[in-house]
C-alpha cells in the first residue's frame, strides 16, 4: 500500500480474508457487504484521486485490471449486467466498485444507491467459496 494513503484510504484495501488477487496495478477484493452478491472493489495500489493523474500506461493497466475482475464476476455468477462505479467522494483514493446485477437483487434496474438494502455479511465458508470461484476465472 502506498505510504501516502490516509487512514480513510486504508478502508478500501480489502482485509486479507476478502482479498481476491493482486493485479497489475491494483488489488481486487470482495466487498464485505454482499447485499449485491459478487460486488467487488478494485483498488489502485498507488495513491491517486483522479483518472487524469495517472500516466496513460497506468490508466490502461488499471482499466485492464477492472475489466479482468468484471469478466471473472460475469463468468462466475452470470449476472444480466455488470455496473461500474468510480466515485471517491467518501474515500479519496482511486477504487472501482464492480457490481453484478440480477433481476432479483431488490433494486434492479435502478442504480444500487436507489434504495438501502440490509447489510449482508456472508458466512466465512460461503465468502471463501465465492472468492475461490472468482480467482478461478481471473487466471
Amino acid at each position: 500500500m502506498d505510504p501516502r494513503c490516509s487512514e480513510i484510504c486504508k478502508e478500501i484495501f480489502s482485509p486479507e480474508e476478502y482479498r481476491i488477487a493482486e493485479l497489475a496495478v491494483s488489488t481486487a477484493g470482495l466487498f464485505p457487504d454482499q447485499s449485491f452478491r459478487g460486488r467487488c472493489l478494485v483498488t489502485l495500489r498507488e495513491h491517486h484521486t483522479e483518472l487524469f493523474q495517472l500516466t496513460p500506461a497506468m490508466r490502461r493497466a488499471f482499466l485492464e485490471d477492472v475489466s479482468r475482475v468484471a469478466e471473472a464476476i460475469s463468468r462466475a455468477l452470470n449476472p444480466i449486467k455488470v455496473n461500474y462505479e468510480l466515485l471517491g467522494n467518501m474515500v479519496p483514493h482511486m477504487h472501482w466498485h464492480i457490481i453484478p446485477r440480477f433481476r432479483e437483487d431488490g433494486v434492479y434496474p435502478r442504480p444500487i444507491w436507489a434504495s438501502e438494502l440490509p447489510r449482508k455479511i456472508l458466512p466465512p465458508a460461503e465468502r471463501d467459496a465465492l472468492i475461490a470461484a472468482l480467482r478461478r476465472y481471473l487466471r
